[in-house]
């Protein structure tokens, strides 16, 4: 039988797409527009279909800091059934059929096409108070939480679409359509819930403008404050005070023109809350290894004491006056 040609190198124009693609796969690793809720069920209920798994019950939300509290006591969470790994069922055997078509030097040569995201590194931004039993169900997908999971899929997508390699249809399509949702991903056999946009803890290196401008896309005021405070604390940490407190500062525009009196209190006493480790930074130049006093200090303390003012509920403002250093 004779042995099939396998493809070893790129002509010109190909050459010239490979730039094409490298921006396409960013921009779906770090998309500040959200598909649709129907988009989503639609390529969720596909992948499980190809699959052969009955459709699950699928939760949509924009980020994980849009979770609401009763989705931790649904029945749907208590008893979700095992994880449904995309990686071994629909990566790995995409792999092989196009691995096979294409030269080994030339198959290493495609693979910078998506960006890196090391998750044992880089972890998604999500809202403090989960209970313990909560972080560990929720696993992200191996697929989407390995280093090579999205690389994959960007030079599978390149030999497919200018290379010309066959592969199962079905399958990429329906992995590709999860890909498109732009987001995290964490299917069960008898839930599958999938969060719009993919937030990292992280404001610097490669992915840092990104992840502020998906932040900042953010519809729901309160996760926009939410996230936006936990930037601001890492904008400290890394020894950029003025970046702290100016973030820190539009968490307050925000809920006070864009909030409804009962969330707005809380949401005050959050920011409150997370004044202290923004009025001290880490001075990387000068005093590497210990932190010093922000520059701004005492106008984040002036500020808190005019944010407890506004708190409308009493023992959500008594919560907030403790927090205060004493005068």
């Amino acid at each position: 039988m004779k042995e099939i040609q396998k493809i070893s190198q790129l002509t010109p124009a190909q050459e010239d797409q490979l730039t094409d693609y490298r921006k396409k796969w960013r921009k779906l690793t770090f998309s500040t527009d959200a598909s649709s809720e129907a988009a989503i069920q639609v390529s969720v209920g596909k992948a499980y279909s190809y699959l052969n798994l009955p459709t699950p019950e699928i939760f949509v939300v924009e980020s994980l800091f849009d979770i609401p509290d009763s989705f931790w006591v649904s029945s749907h969470w208590q008893n979700p059934g095992n994880a449904v790994s995309l990686h071994d069922k629909l990566v790995q055997p995409l792999i092989a059929t196009v691995s096979s078509q294409v030269a080994g030097q030339l198959w290493g040569k495609l693979w910078n096409i998506a960006p890196p995201l090391d998750y044992s590194f880089i972890t998604p931004l999500y809202q403090r108070g989960w209970s313990r039993d909560d972080c560990e169900k929720m696993q992200i997908d191996a697929f989407f939480k390995s280093l090579y999971g999205l690389r994959h899929c960007g030079r599978i997508d390149f030999c497919q679409g200018v290379l010309g390699c066959t592969l199962d249809v079905d399958a990429w399509e329906a992995l590709y359509g999860l890909v498109q949702q732009g987001g995290w991903l964490f299917p069960y056999e008898h839930l599958c819930l999938a969060v719009q946009k993919r937030l990292i803890r992280s404001i610097s290196g490669p992915f840092g403008a990104e992840n502020k401008a998906l932040v900042d896309s953010l519809t729901q005021p309160s996760s926009q404050v939410l996230a936006s405070l936990q930037l601001a604390a890492l904008e400290a940490v890394e020894g950029h005070p003025k970046r702290a407190y100016e973030r820190w500062l539009n968490t307050i525009s925000i809920a006070q023109d864009q909030l409804s009196e009962t969330r707005r209190d809380r949401v005050f006493l959050t920011i409150v809350q997370q004044a202290k480790p923004i009025t001290t930074y880490t001075d990387k130049d000068e005093y590497p290894f210990r932190d010093a006093r922000s520059p701004f200090a005492s106008e984040i303390w002036d500020r808190c004491q005019q944010i407890v003012q506004l708190i409308e509920t009493p023992e959500l403002q008594i919560q907030a006056q403790s927090m205060l250093p004493a005068t």
